[in-house]
């Protein structure tokens, strides 16, 4: 066995009134002082496989191309909104991982295709409603006595 091993050194008070104390780190101890607090590097900043990321708004495409389909059943306009927002937001983040595909995770890239189809799906269907209403409209300007006629048929 080793000297250091059969007697251990004891941890001695530092007399502050002694004018010469070692400062630097003693043999085999490590330092005297601990290092200052680091924070760990952000991630993805390495790169490599463990470093990809999430498309930055692939989730917000999804999210806002699933609220487009229901939405669009109220007379178009709030799909029409969220279905654009939505396909351009996918589209958007579709382009980014086709130019760096080894940057980005696949499944924010599926959420951002899926986001990007279903705003395409309720952009179209808000249009045929919007369109629908609007002529549905225009006919009963035009033809107030068939509008009328129609719905005396329901009472």
């Amino acid at each position: 066995m080793s000297d250091e091993q059969q007697n251990p050194p004891r941890n001695n008070p530092i007399d502050l009134n002694k004018p010469e104390q070692p400062v630097g780190p003693r043999s085999g101890f490590g330092p005297t002082t601990p290092p200052p607090f680091q924070q760990p590097p952000p991630f993805g900043q390495f790169g490599g496989m463990g470093g990809q990321q999430n498309l930055p708004n692939a989730t917000v495409a999804l999210v806002l191309g699933i609220l487009a389909l229901p939405a669009c059943c109220f007379y178009g306009i709030f799909g029409l909104i969220f279905g654009i927002i939505a396909w351009a937001l996918g589209g958007s983040d579709i382009k980014k991982y086709q130019l760096n595909p080894t940057m980005y995770t696949e499944s924010s890239y599926k959420n951002a295709k899926a986001g990007k189809i279903c705003g395409m799906i309720a952009t179209i269907l808000s249009l045929l409603f919007i369109i629908f209403f609007v002529l549905i409209i225009a006919g009963a300007i035009t033809h107030p006595e068939a509008y009328d006629r129609f719905f005396k048929g329901f009472n």
